[in-house]
């Protein structure tokens, strides 16, 4: 009798245990999913963007030319002279350009230098304030899937400061694109991003910001009526320093259209019968006529090795060229296995 009521007693004090470890057990677990969550909302997605945004909204501004807004942001700052990167087709033949930062301080901007084939212009303001130009980043290490933020002003000041999210739908495509110069169509191929951003025409000029809280575009809607254009962060301090320092911009129409090779996968290399050992260059797709490239021999189907004496590795290699301030262009470049030399005239009339 005494050993059957201690077995009860034991199952007893058995069941209050398992009840006891089946609470802590539940409390933790409640415990664990509450951090996972906090950590994925709160201290990841969540908090890279609101702190992206914070620490890059002040930088950003909203610009009126002659009652037509768009966007800008701040790229320099020299003394009292603050200079803006914005889009061109904005600010072109107007009679009055004034810029706002934030939504209440606004000044008179000018003008400074434009290029028109990839509709950036440079605006200077005079202003005793101090105001933290945006950081540009390398539009080369960027990966399609990647998040990325516009800060503009759509429609009107009221909404200055509005924020758009989206993410690289392609990290360099190379659009034909055309102007007219003196009566004379010319055309050419840009390199631009490609992003899944729904914006409005205000966002013209605003910056394109990953989520390092870098610069890697100028958004433009000058490009495409389809798509969501960016201007590269590496085109635009090519051509923005050109511009404060000269007022004035070089583009040579090289006229060349492909891949470079340290994009490709092997299976593309063996496609296109490309030696795997071939790691750098420019394979070319498309030559345009009457192009500096098709004046200098090239065609599709060459790799394009160098260009005066440059390694072309990557975009910012083949930039190099296109804005190159030089009376001839020379390219080294292989054909059907053979290595091959060609140059080119250029003339900046």
């Amino acid at each position: 009798m005494k050993n059957n009521r201690l077995i009860y007693l034991l199952i007893i004090i058995l069941f209050i245990w398992l009840i006891i470890l089946s609470s802590e057990i539940f409390s933790f677990k409640k415990n664990s999913d509450e951090n996972v969550i906090n950590e994925y909302v709160i201290n990841g997605i969540s908090s890279d963007l609101t702190n992206v945004i914070s620490r890059s909204k002040s930088s950003v501004v909203t610009i009126n030319a002659d009652n037509n807004i768009l966007s800008g942001f701040v790229y320099r700052q020299n003394e009292d002279s603050v200079y803006i990167i914005t889009a061109y087709h904005g600010v072109s033949n107007v009679n009055s350009i004034e810029v706002t930062f934030g939504s209440t301080y606004t000044e008179k901007a000018d003008l400074i230098g434009h290029d028109i084939y990839t509709d950036l212009a440079v605006l200077r303001v005079m202003t005793p304030y101090n105001i933290e130009p945006l950081k540009l980043g390398d539009a080369v290490l960027l990966k399609q899937g990647e998040f990325v933020i516009s800060i503009g002003t759509p429609v009107s000041i009221e909404h200055a400061g509005n924020v758009e999210l989206g993410m690289v739908s392609d990290n360099r495509v190379t659009i034909e694109n055309s102007i007219t110069v003196d009566e004379e169509k010319y055309l050419y191929y840009l390199d631009v991003i490609e992003t899944s951003s729904g914006l409005q025409a205000g966002y013209s000029g605003s910056p394109l910001i990953n989520m390092n809280g870098e610069v890697i575009g100028m958004n433009t809607m000058s490009l495409s009526n389809n798509f969501s254009m960016a201007i590269s962060s590496n085109e635009i301090k090519i051509i923005a320093d050109e511009l404060i320092s000269t007022q004035s911009s070089i583009r040579n129409n090289l006229g060349l259209k492909g891949t470079f090779i340290s994009e490709m996968m092997n299976y593309e290399k063996t496609n296109l019968n490309i030696a795997l050992d071939v790691v750098d260059g420019f394979y070319i797709s498309k030559v345009r006529e009457n192009s500096l490239g098709f004046e200098a021999g090239i065609r599709s189907g060459d790799i394009i090795t160098k260009i005066n004496g440059q390694d072309i590795r990557n975009l910012n290699d083949y930039l190099l060229a296109v804005h190159a301030d030089v009376a001839e262009l020379s390219f080294e470049y292989i054909r059907n296995s053979e290595t091959l030399q060609a140059s080119v005239s250029v003339s900046h009339d």
